[in-house]
C-alpha cells in the first residue's frame, strides 16, 4: 500500500483555531498515521517495528508553505450524475450528504468505498416523502397519502442503508405523526423542509433531526430559538436560497455562473429548461420573498445553537456542483456573521458529527481517515482560499495539482451518452 509524508505543512486541525507550522503528516494505508516535526528524517533510518512510522520506500511530498485542512463534507447535495464526482474531488470535497437516495446511490457509496468510483464517499437519506403539493412543477417525490405509504417509504430507507429519512411540508398532519413516530420507533432520523400544516415544534419535540434551509425556518425567533434549542440540526443552504430571487426576479442568467461551461453541454441545457419552468411557477404564484428576511431567520438559529452545515444543494439550476461550496462558505462569513474558523468547521466538523462519523472524518488527528485538502492560502485569513485546492487525498487516493486541474473541466467536454444520470 502506498505510503505519503507531507512535508512542512502548516496544518488546521480543527480541534481549535491554532495552526500547527512546519509539520509533517505520514499517511499509511488510508489512515493519519503520525503528525509531527522531521518524519521525513525517518526514511533515511529503515524500516522501523512500529508500524506508525514511515518506511524507506515512503514517498516524501514537499508543501512547504501551504495549508492542510480535512476533506469538506458538502453537507447538502444531490449526487445525481456521475460526472459530478471529480468535480467535487477538484474543490476539495471528499464526503458528501446526498438528500435524494435510491438504490443507485447506495450502489455508488458500496463502489466508492471498494475504489472502483472516483468521487466522494456518500452518505444518504432515502427519498423524499411529500403530501400532494401542486406547486412543484413535475413533482416526482414520494407522496405520503395512506399509512402504508410511510411504512414503504421507511422499508425503502432502511433497506438501502440509508441514514435519514427526508421530508417536505405538504404531508397531512395526522400522517407527519404517524411517519415520525414510526421513524423514532426504527431509529431513523427526520430531515427535511419541516412543515407548512403542523406546528414546526411539534416536529422539534419528536426528535426531527436536521432542518434544511434557511426559507424553511418558521417565521417568528422564539420558535427558531425552540428548535434551536431543542438539538435540532441545520443547514443554510443560502446561496440555493438566492436562486429565487436572481433568477426568477432579477433578471440572472445562468451563463453569468464562473464554471457554467465547466459542465457538460446536456446538463447546461437540462439546467436551462428546468430554470424556465422554476420561474414560470414561482411568477406564476407571485412567490417574492425578502431575502434578508431568510439570512435573518438562519442567523436567528445560530445564535442559539452551533449545530449548523454548510451545504449547498447542488445540482439545483444555479449551483454548480464542487464549486458551490466556497460560495457557501464566503456566504456564511459574510451574510451570517461566521468568523472563517466557524465556516470551515461548518463543512468539516460539524457534518461529520451530524453523519456519526466524527471519529474518523472532519479533523486532521492521528488514527484518522486521511481526507485532506491542501490549500494554496490560509482559509482562516480569507475563507475563499478554500479555493486554491493544491492536491487531494481521500483514504488511499492522491490527486496531484494536474489532476485536480484536470478535474476540474473534464466533465465540460463530455457527452450525454457518457454520463449516467440517476432518475428517480
Amino acid at each position: 500500500m502506498k505510503q505519503y509524508i507531507l512535508t512542512h505543512g502548516n496544518i488546521l486541525t480543527m480541534k481549535d483555531r491554532t495552526i500547527t507550522y512546519d509539520t509533517d503528516i505520514f499517511i499509511k494505508d488510508g489512515k493519519i498515521q503520525r503528525i509531527g516535526k522531521d518524519l521525513a528524517k525517518a526514511v533515511q533510518r529503515g524500516t522501523s517495528e512500529r508500524t506508525d512510522w514511515p518506511e524507506c520506500d515512503t514517498e516524501v511530498l514537499d508543501i512547504r508553505g501551504r495549508y492542510v485542512i480535512p476533506g469538506l463534507i458538502d453537507g447538502h447535495c444531490h449526487y445525481d450524475a456521475d460526472y459530478m464526482g471529480k468535480l467535487f474531488l477538484a474543490c476539495g470535497i471528499t464526503s458528501v450528504r446526498n438528500m435524494r437516495g435510491y438504490k443507485r446511490h447506495a450502489e455508488y457509496a458500496a463502489e466508492t468505498l471498494a475504489g472502483r468510483r472516483t468521487g466522494p464517499y456518500i452518505y444518504s437519506s432515502g427519498p423524499i416523502c411529500d403530501g400532494e403539493d401542486k406547486t412543484i412543477p413535475d413533482n416526482t417525490n414520494e407522496i405520503i397519502r395512506t399509512e402504508a405509504d410511510v411504512e414503504r417509504a421507511i422499508e425503502y430507507t432502511i433497506g438501502n442503508g440509508f441514514l435519514w429519512l427526508k421530508t417536505y411540508p405538504s404531508i397531512e398532519p395526522e400522517l407527519y405523526r404517524y411517519l415520525l413516530k414510526r421513524a423514532k420507533q426504527q431509529g431513523l432520523p427526520v430531515c427535511g423542509h419541516m412543515s407548512k400544516k403542523l406546528d414546526n415544534k411539534v416536529l422539534a419535540d419528536e426528535g426531527y433531526f436536521c432542518c434544511e434551509h434557511s426559507s424553511s425556518l418558521p417565521a417568528h425567533k422564539a420558535d427558531i430559538r425552540y428548535l434551536a434549542e431543542s438539538g435540532m440540526w441545520f443547514t443554510p443552504t443560502q446561496t440555493v436560497c438566492e436562486t429565487l430571487p436572481d433568477y426568477v426576479w432579477n433578471g440572472k442568467t445562468l451563463p453569468e455562473l464562473a464554471h457554467f461551461k465547466d459542465l457538460p453541454e446536456c446538463e447546461r441545457e437540462s439546467w436551462e429548461s428546468k430554470n424556465r419552468k422554476i420561474i414560470e411557477s414561482y411568477r406564476g404564484q407571485g412567490i417574492r420573498p425578502d431575502i434578508r428576511v431568510v439570512i435573518g431567520r438562519g442567523r436567528t438559529f445560530m445564535e442559539y445553537s452551533n449545530r449548523f452545515m454548510a451545504g449547498t444543494d447542488c445540482a439545483y439550476p444555479g449551483i454548480i456542483p464542487g464549486f458551490s461550496m466556497a460560495d457557501e462558505l464566503e456566504k456564511l462569513v459574510e451574510l451570517y456573521g461566521c468568523s472563517p474558523y466557524e465556516a470551515l468547521k461548518a463543512a468539516t466538523v460539524n457534518p461529520a458529527e451530524h453523519i456519526g462519523i466524527g471519529e474518523k472524518k472532519g479533523r486532521v488527528r492521528e488514527g484518522m481517515d486521511a481526507d485532506l485538502v491542501v490549500l494554496n492560502g490560509n482559509p482562516l485569513a480569507d475563507i475563499g482560499c478554500v479555493r486554491k485546492v493544491q492536491m487531494v487525498i481521500q483514504g488511499t487516493n492522491l490527486y496531484d495539482e494536474e489532476t485536480v486541474r484536470a478535474f476540474c473541466s473534464e466533465a465540460g467536454f463530455l457527452k450525454r451518452e457518457e454520463i449516467e444520470f440517476i432518475h428517480w
